[in-house]
């Protein structure tokens, strides 16, 4: 396979491609079958089946009525979800495919129906008082249909308007960090309300702007100059919200906010006029689909989900197909060399190889401390900030209090509920910003401890293989005097002449194909970038909770000001004061006993262990599956050696078979892999 053939950018293609690896995977898994491999057999089927199950995720969020459900339809060609000029999507619905239409919804309290599709409005929507009513119930309704779309493996979730609601945000925002790509769907006629700001700055994580694409809805309806006007207006604000948030976690003396700084790139800023691309396909106007702009934003949706998201689940059938396959080689290599040994020298190199396994055992062990110490280096290291935690969370309340204009009107009798509650909502809010944007730096210091570790391990696998092809050479004959010629030592020359690696598994490493532990090169970035907690699981719970400061006990202050207030200015004054200061006393006996029930410090450290507890059994699985299986291949040989066993002809020939097939797999894969790699270094 040339690398200037190799082509993804499509669905079709892509999956194409994804059938194909995971074909060959197979094959190597029956390989694996006949070799005794069994580890690597089961390491490969889990492979498979978790790439057969997996689809593509794309949420579609945004405000109320800015045309959500409506772009939704124009995806699937066809007005499948309702949409209406009041706020319609009152829960989560994701639609995906199936030749027969139904919706399965799935209740709150654990159960579920199944309901015609023609009936889902009245599960999912805010159209009637009763459709709401059933809509607080729900959890999320899953819409199966026929489309072309979603036939392409691709999930669609549409989100309530994510200020519609507060629990309903909540849910939205929960859920973005788990899909592969989300629209961000803006109005053209309103571009960055207050609330998409905000979001931006406060809510984004900075790593989300990669996976994101902001579709401006409506155009069609202004000049092409005001379009290019606006989505350059959008482009620049999204950039300046990112960055500033950026600077605020990673630090902008940092060196990670200098590698985000030329990773970040463009955001993906797209018009399109979603209603119109919709009618346009229901009566199959071509003319008006490109005018709607709408080919162009699923064209970079679809690369964003094949060529960017997509070429991670490539590479990790491409690494594994290369790792089983060389796996595969070398047990033929052993198998033939150990058969064409005398009996004493056989079982002084087997005594050798088994030592060799426990020193590699040993050598982990050691690794394993190195990395329960550098998870203390990160918890140590994020001490202060834990120590600072509930300080800065009461200076912001404080601050928000102190901010808070207040007027001799207000505190008036009538007024005071009004008052409690704004100023409530206020210190809230500004109360989970801090504490996101706390959870954010917080996960930014475990994010560089852990790839800091993941780059430190790098010793440890050249070590691992090393000790690998070790083994390999101890059994190494001289075929030309050997009584038996090797029935595939010509293959495996030409194999690694062929693929230019040397020893296959050494090769493997040397080739350029860094953390292979991990996943190779593109399966470290992406292991290091979802193995862990988000940040929201982090801060939720402390103030994204109904048990929060949103009920917060102010009914125990209404009492406080009584009877008629002054107009004199020092005695307004005084008052707003002494009213502000028992409304911090109240805030400060909240706080003291949130911390008493939430102990941010330990969930906190239980989330960087988990997190390097996590790269510990990553490399324990890997590992072990090469360690068991060779450790395996050598007491079957040892068991062969006793009986006497030699290789017969039609023997010869099937691992002659094999070789030939998987040294030609191996060379393949090896270009495919190495596209994959280049590609991801030009995107950085």
């Amino acid at each position: 396979m040339e690398q200037n053939t190799i082509n993804y950018g499509s669905y079709t293609s892509f999956r194409e491609m994804m059938d194909e690896l995971s074909e060959n995977l197979n094959q190597l898994k029956i390989y694996c079958g006949d070799l005794g491999l069994d580890n690597t057999a089961k390491s490969i089927s889990d492979t498979v089946e978790k790439n057969a199950k997996e689809r593509f995720e794309v949420a579609i969020v945004g405000e109320f009525k800015r045309g959500k459900s409506t772009l939704i339809n124009a995806l699937l060609g066809q007005e499948v979800l309702p949409a209406d000029v009041l706020p319609a999507t009152a829960t989560l619905n994701r639609v995906t495919y199936s030749s027969e239409p139904y919706v399965m919804v799935e209740f709150k309290n654990g159960e579920s129906e199944r309901v015609d599709i023609e009936h889902l409005a009245d599960y999912v929507t805010k159209l009637s008082y009763e459709s709401e009513k059933m809509a607080e119930t729900v959890k999320e309704a899953t819409v199966y249909y026929d489309t072309d779309f979603c036939k392409n493996h691709v999930d669609i979730i549409d989100t309530p308007g994510l200020n519609d609601d507060e629990q309903m945000t909540n849910v939205t925002l929960s859920i973005l960090p788990e899909i592969d790509a989300a629209v961000f769907v803006i109005s053209a006629n309103s571009p960055f309300s207050q609330f998409e700001k905000e979001f931006l700055e406060k809510k984004m994580l900075t790593s989300d702007l990669g996976r994101i694409i902001f579709a401006v809805n409506c155009f069609g309806t202004f000049s092409k100059e005001d379009e290019d006007r606006i989505v350059d207006t959008i482009e620049k604000r999204i950039c300046s919200y990112v960055m500033e948030k950026a600077k605020k976690v990673m630090g902008e003396n940092s060196k990670e906010f200098d590698v985000y700084k030329r990773k970040i790139g463009k955001p993906k800023v797209i018009g399109v006029y979603a209603k119109k691309a919709l009618m346009a396909k229901e009566n199959n106007d071509a003319a008006m689909l490109e005018e709607s702009n709408f080919p162009k934003f699923e064209s970079v949706l679809e690369t964003m989900l094949t060529q960017e998201r997509g070429a991670i689940s490539l590479q990790i059938l491409a690494n594994k197909i290369i790792s089983s396959g060389s796996e595969v080689i070398n047990a033929i290599v052993l198998r033939e060399n150990a058969l064409m040994m005398e009996n004493d020298e056989f079982m002084e190199k087997y005594q050798l190889a088994i030592d060799e396994i426990e020193d590699i055992r040993t050598k982990k062990r050691e690794e394993f401390v190195r990395i329960n110490d550098a998870a203390n280096r990160v918890f140590e290291k994020l001490q202060p900030i834990l120590d600072d935690y509930w300080v800065q969370i009461e200076e912001t309340a404080m601050q928000v209090i102190d901010d808070y204009q207040m007027s001799a009107d207000d505190l008036k009798r009538e007024k005071m509920k009004i008052v409690y509650e704004r100023l409530t909502d206020k210190i809230k809010e500004n109360i989970e910003n801090k504490a996101q944007l706390i959870c954010e730096q917080i996960q930014n210091d475990i994010n560089v401890g852990l790839s800091d570790e993941a780059t430190r391990l790098q010793t440890f696998e050249d070590e691992f293989f090393a000790s690998i092809n070790r083994i390999q050479e101890m059994f190494r004959v001289n075929t030309r005097s050997a009584r038996n010629s090797g029935a595939v030592d010509s293959v495996i020359g030409s194999v690694i002449g062929s693929v230019g690696i040397g020893g296959l598994f050494i090769g493997f490493r040397e080739a350029g194909i860094k953390g292979a532990l991990l996943g190779g090169l593109t399966g470290l970035t992406a292991w290091v970038a979802t193995s862990f907690v988000l940040v929201s699981a982090v801060a939720g719970g402390m103030f994204l909770s109904p048990a929060g400061l949103c009920i917060m006990a102010i009914a125990g202050l209404a009492g406080t000001f009584t009877g008629k207030f002054s107009v004199d200015k020092f005695l307004v004054q005084e008052r707003i004061d002494k009213f502000k200061n028992n409304f911090k006393t109240q805030v400060k006996k909240q706080f003291h006993e949130m911390k008493i029930n939430s102990d941010f410090t330990e969930t906190v450290r239980r989330q960087v262990y988990n997190s390097f507890s996590s790269l510990k059994e990553r490399i324990e699985e890997e590992t072990e599956v090469i360690l068991k299986d060779t450790q395996k291949t050598l007491d079957s040989l040892n068991e062969q050696k006793a009986k006497k066993k030699e290789f017969s002809d039609n023997e010869k020939m099937r691992l002659q078979n094999i070789a030939e097939y998987t040294g030609s797999l191996l060379a393949e894969t090896y270009n495919l892999h190495k596209s994959f790699a280049d590609a991801m270094m030009d995107e950085e």
